[in-house]
């Protein structure tokens, strides 16, 4: 064998050689990615530290004017009772009241011979409040819950036009208001608007 042909037999072995061991060599390992994976302990999340249990809300406090020239709007007092003169306090009137209550407010305005207005403002236990309203029907009241301001509207028709009379109740507050030969719902509104919220 020639010097020329053994070389070259020498080189296509290397060359097999190198191709085999190529084959054999094992692929290298992927590129770690940024992807998350699941895992079995849990995510950080802000610590769980015993809280306060929520505390109850304070349960709304009814505002009672105490002056009878204060009460509803302006404009709503002043068509009720702008021509009207203040006579009592509102003492001494035997009206539809819960047991215990007191009285807050009272005015008894007047013109005339055969026009006016009584309101009694009252406090009492909101269990006695309860327990006078469901009272009122047997006295002829009709009663339901006022959308506008959430508390027992009862109302009692008169003998004529204008003489009806009204309860409205809530939590601890009773408003008795009964106008005489004149419409005053609009200034009930106001005023139950105003105590109440």
């Amino acid at each position: 064998m020639s010097q020329r042909h053994r070389s070259l037999t020498a080189i296509a072995g290397a060359v097999l050689a190198l191709a085999l061991l190529a084959g054999c060599a094992p692929e290298p390992a992927p590129t770690p990615t940024s992807t998350p994976t699941a895992s079995s302990e849990p995510s950080a999340s802000p610590s769980e530290s015993p809280s306060e249990s929520p505390s109850e809300s304070p349960t709304a406090t009814a505002t009672i004017p105490t002056d009878c020239n204060e009460l509803g709007s302006e404009a709503s007092r002043l068509e009720m009772v702008g021509d009207m003169t203040l006579q009592s306090d509102g003492q001494g009137f035997e009206r539809p009241a819960p047991e215990g209550a007191t009285l807050v407010l009272g005015c008894d305005w007047i013109v005339g011979d055969a026009t006016g207005l009584l309101l009694l403002i009252s406090t009492a236990t909101p269990d006695a409040v309860a327990a006078a309203v469901a009272t009122l029907p047997d006295q002829g009241y009709s009663c339901q819950v006022a959308d506008d301001f959430g508390a027992q509207f009862c109302e009692l028709p008169g003998s004529g036009p204008d003489t009806e009379e009204f309860v409205v109740a809530r939590d601890d507050v009773w408003i008795y208001y009964a106008p005489v030969n004149r419409n005053g719902r609009a200034f009930l509104s106001d005023i139950a608007s105003q105590i109440f919220g």
